[in-house]
């Protein structure tokens, strides 16, 4: 792109910023009259930054916007102005008209400056480079509040739950030692599954604050060999119950980095769940410690998972044509417990036999 072109239409919009802003109000204050809350000095905020920011990017004249990719500080204000206007309670439509409107205006004040004649192509690639970050910010924010939103419901539902799910679990556990012997295992039966009530609700909260962002992960140094075992000990009995081969494969005396429960939370869940899929063979989980990152892979000899299901399976309550009871909810708990961390995690499977679950954890930087 010319250089002198852009810094000529730099100082114009530098120049005609008052006019810009007026007209741009105009035209976008008559198309949201009708939207209840949205004040005027709501609607002005952030177009002066905008202003600013294009005339010093158009100033230096040293930006890639090929593909709609924004250079930092323009992309910046652009994702400052998409969350905000999740906050007002625009629709992504209005967003997006805000920015043609805004498009719009510079261009035919840069129609009045003949030298400028190429200058709308150059409006039109930054204009649209800021589209394309306001827009994934808006998206992005928008989820965020309503997993936020979500998780508060499910939080007051599941604490009203537990209150009456703890005084039934201390009535059983008193009755246990009054009743005689041959009521004995009706009470046990009671507590195991007032017990498998209380994981369901545990799991369910966790879920949720994971999908709303609400856990911030704390890592610390930690040995990783007791932190693995107790992570597939559960899952390692199953396997016996099952005769199921089970191995985990990692070395004794590393320390590592790490969110402790969330680590043990993610590597637990793919652990029961490649031992509840798998009837015969064996699970092996393979840790490795490298430079940067700890990596846990969790094979399986299950029936397979299709490249659909794949696709889906890190979903809360999703489930698989060969679901085995259970809420959908370990692997999404894996996931986003990685995430959390900064971490990712996947899978691979032949759809006929086998699967593989990968976590991928950044170790965090010692402190000095």
């Amino acid at each position: 792109m010319d250089a002198d072109l852009a810094r000529r239409l730099g100082r114009l919009i530098d120049e005609a910023r008052p006019e810009i802003e007026r007209r741009w109000l105009e035209h976008v204050r008559k198309d949201v009259s009708e939207a209840k809350g949205v004040e005027l000095t709501q609607l002005r905020d952030g177009i002066p930054d905008y202003l600013v920011a294009m005339v010093k990017l158009l100033e230096a004249a040293d930006f890639d916007l090929l593909g709609g990719h924004a250079t930092s500080a323009w992309a910046d204000v652009a994702r400052e102005h998409g969350i905000t206007r999740v906050r007002i309670g625009f629709d992504i439509s209005q967003l997006v008209h805000e920015f043609i409107v805004l498009r719009r205006v510079i261009g035919e004040i840069a129609d009045r400056d003949p030298e400028l004649a190429g200058a709308k192509a150059l409006v039109t690639d930054i204009v649209e480079a800021a589209i394309a970050a306001a827009v994934q910010a808006y998206v992005d924010a928008r989820d965020i509040e309503a997993r936020r939103a979500q998780a508060e419901s499910i939080g007051f539902l599941t604490h009203e739950l537990r209150n009456p799910l703890t005084a039934a679990a201390l009535t059983a556990s008193k009755l246990r030692h009054q009743v005689p012997p041959e009521q004995a295992k009706a009470v046990e039966t009671l507590q195991r599954h007032l017990a498998r009530l209380n994981q369901l609700i545990d799991s369910v909260l966790l879920t949720e604050r994971l999908e709303a962002g609400e856990v911030i992960a704390k890592p610390v140094d930690v040995e990783l060999a007791p932190l693995i075992e107790g992570a597939v000990e559960a899952a390692r009995k199953v396997a016996e119950a099952k005769k199921v081969g089970f191995r985990a494969n990692y070395e004794r005396g590393v320390t590592a980095r790490l969110d402790p429960v969330l680590t043990q939370s993610a590597i637990a869940n793919l652990a029961d769940n490649a031992v509840k899929y798998t009837d015969e063979g064996e699970v092996v989980i393979a840790v490795q410690d490298r430079q940067g990152e700890l990596v846990v892979d969790v094979r399986d000899s299950c029936p397979g998972i299709s490249p659909e299901e794949l696709r889906t399976i890190f979903e809360p309550f999703k489930r698989g044509r060969n679901a085995k009871g259970g809420t959908g909810l370990g692997l999404a708990i894996a996931r986003r417990a990685a995430e959390a961390q900064g971490g990712s995690i996947s899978a691979q499977s032949s759809s006929h036999v086998g699967c593989q679950f990968s976590i991928r954890l950044p170790k965090a930087t010692l402190p000095k």
